[in-house]
Parts: structure tokens; C-alpha cells; sequence
């Protein structure tokens, strides 16, 4: 994957803002919204088909959304007064995904909110999402939703291209993707779970009623049998699952999206191949989120600290080949010398051994 990192930006001075500092980072690099491909890190390219939807950047229409409804103020957590590092371990799973959310919507200039919901006093606390994406829809044209086990994997591809690339309509209510091809994650007329930690919605009268009636399904007034999922897995994805889909089955209404590209993770590809090109849902193991954090900086990170090794090279790179040791002493070499100067230096060890 090549990025543009001899563009730099110029920055407000004086200004060393987290903000400010995490827009140095990314912004030369982000991924133009109505590109015509995309590679991806393993060099595989990857097309839109026809004219592109979004060909400008949606701002704050935008909403990156969190929500939870436990505390989350325990150490580790994100809530807590103090969060550090320390290789990864003094970082819980989740806060590491919710705060990759955070990011992400900094970076593209999305609206983000973290919701502390309220529980629903007989459901799985899952439900809690269903509502206040709904409520969520009221104030923004687009929700992106994301559990804490899950990150965009490329951080500087906007969501703009995503939606032109998996081709959200103007009658497209809800993206989800795929669950794995595994027996647990097939519904009651025999088709595979929509996952419903990744989810894209767009608001329209029709998208309200939808998540209306998908939360009110386990009240059976419209869908008997829907209460068992109150609190048997796999909850509000298996009311979704059972009954909401096939309500809301116009051609355009849910985009479903690939498993391999939306779902899983390199870790889980063995299942059905989900390795979560652009979407990585760590259900295989969630323990792997912090390190998935990390390297949603250090990828982007490490090549601008090289750019700036070699940039500032003659500042601090010393090149001391033309001489030759002799006791404590360095001793220029004659040009003769200088010309037999050939070949590998003596006696060295290979990096980092």
C-alpha cells in the first residue's frame, strides 16, 4: 500500500492540539472519497463499479456512534480518569476498539458521540442499540455503528468510499454484513445472521420505521415468537434476523455485505474466510483489539518518522566511510584508497543479531 507522505499540511502555530496532531498524521494521506480503486496492504486492488455516489466528503452528516450502557470506569476503561499504554495490557479490549472509533470520525471530520444508554429491564443488553440508532437517525443523515470489538482497518479510507464501493442507493436503509458460514448463524428459513456490529444506516421515513418495529419486536405485537429474544442469543440480530428483514425486502432496502470484506478477522479466516478486509470485528478474540490499535497508528506513524529521517538526513547522518581506523585513531582515506573501497564491510553482523 503506497501513501503520499512527502505531502505534509501546514498547521496553526502554536497549535499542538491532540486534534491538530492526529490531523498532521492522517490528512496528507486519506483516501480520496470518489477514487476509482483502492489497494489494500496485501497489494490486492479493489474497483467501484460505474459513476460514484459521493463525490464530496459528508462532514458532519456523518455520526461515528458508541454505545454502551455499563460504567466503563473501571482501570483500564474508558471512563476511567487514567489511561496508559504499557504495551497494550493497560488498555481493556473494548475501551482500544471505542477509542479507534474516535479517531477514525477525527480524522474524516464525522460527528462522534459515546451514549451511555438506559437498560431495558428484561432484555440482553445489546438491545440498547436498537433504539438510539433510531434516535440517532434524527439528527444525522448517516450512523455508522460500530460494537467495541470493532475497527475500520484502514483508518484513512473515509467512509464515503466505502458506501460508494459497496453502493449505498439513495433507497438503502441499513448496511450489516455476513456472519460466518457456521450452523449457530443461520436463521429459521434456513439464511445466514446479518452481524449486527457493523452496521450503516441511512435516514428516511422508511429506515424509522424499520428500527421501530425491530425494537418493539420482542413486545410480540407484530411478530409472535419474537420475546424469546429477549434475552436468548443472538438477541436483537436474531429478531433482525428472524423477522425484520423480511419485512424490509425491497431490492435496495439492506445492503448485505460481504463476510470476507466486513466481518472477522485474519485471525478467524479459516471461518468462511471472514478476515475482515475493510471492517475487523474481533469476535475470534477480543484480547486482539489493542494491538489492532496500535497498529491503526503505527502504520501511518512510522513511514512520517522515516520521511523525516531522510528529509532531515544531513542534520544528523555523518558519513565517516571515507576514512579507515587505525588504534583510537580515524584516519582519512588517500584517493587510491577511496577507489579500492569496494564490497561489504568487514566483520559485521546481520541487523539485529
Amino acid at each position: 500500500m503506497l501513501y503520499p507522505y512527502l505531502h505534509n499540511i501546514s498547521l496553526p502555530d502554536g497549535d499542538t492540539s491532540m486534534a491538530t496532531v492526529i490531523k498532521a498524521l492522517y490528512e496528507p494521506i486519506v483516501h480520496p472519497v470518489d477514487a476509482a480503486n483502492f489497494t489494500d496492504d496485501e497489494g490486492q486492488i479493489y474497483r467501484l463499479h460505474g459513476e460514484p455516489r459521493f463525490k464530496q466528503k459528508l462532514g458532519k452528516k456523518v455520526l461515528v456512534l458508541d454505545i454502551d450502557s455499563r460504567p466503563l470506569d473501571k482501570p483500564g476503561q474508558l471512563m476511567d480518569d487514567e489511561l496508559i499504554w504499557k504495551g497494550g495490557e493497560g488498555i481493556r479490549a473494548l475501551s482500544a476498539g471505542m477509542l479507534s472509533h474516535y479517531i477514525y470520525a477525527m480524522i474524516h471530520g464525522y460527528d462522534y458521540k459515546f451514549i451511555r444508554a438506559p437498560d431495558y429491564e428484561d432484555r440482553w443488553g445489546t438491545w440498547v442499540k436498537v433504539p438510539v440508532m433510531k434516535e440517532a437517525l434524527k439528527t444525522h443523515d448517516y450512523i455508522l455503528f460500530m460494537d467495541s470489538d470493532v475497527m475500520l482497518h484502514f483508518p484513512h479510507l473515509p467512509l464515503e468510499w466505502l458506501l460508494n464501493y459497496w453502493n449505498m442507493t439513495k433507497e438503502t436503509l441499513i448496511m450489516m454484513s455476513l456472519d460466518p458460514d457456521e450452523p449457530q448463524n443461520y436463521d429459521s428459513r434456513g439464511n445466514r445472521y446479518l452481524n449486527t456490529g457493523f452496521v450503516i444506516a441511512q435516514q428516511s421515513p422508511r429506515t424509522q420505521e424499520m428500527f421501530k418495529v425491530w425494537a418493539e419486536c420482542p413486545d410480540e405485537g407484530r411478530y409472535p415468537g419474537c420475546a424469546k429474544w429477549k434475552l436468548e442469543m443472538f438477541h436483537e440480530q436474531a429478531a433482525f434476523g428472524n423477522y425484520i428483514r423480511y419485512d424490509f425486502d425491497r431490492p435496495q432496502d439492506i445492503k448485505v455485505l460481504p463476510c470476507v470484506e466486513a466481518n472477522g478477522a485474519p485471525e478467524a479466516e479459516n471461518r468462511g474466510g471472514c478476515k475482515g478486509t475493510f471492517v475487523r470485528h474481533y469476535w475470534v478474540n477480543k484480547g486482539l483489539v489493542p494491538k489492532a490499535l496500535s497498529d491503526q497508528v503505527m502504520q501511518y506513524f512510522i513511514p512520517r518518522l522515516h520521511q523525516l529521517y531522510h528529509k532531515t538526513a544531513q542534520d544528523h547522518i555523518v558519513d565517516a566511510k571515507g576514512f579507515r581506523l587505525q588504534g583510537a585513531e580515524m584516519i582519512e582515506l588517500t584517493n587510491e584508497e577511496k577507489q579500492v573501497l569496494q564490497g561489504d564491510s568487514k566483520n559485521q553482523k546481520d541487523e539485529g543479531w
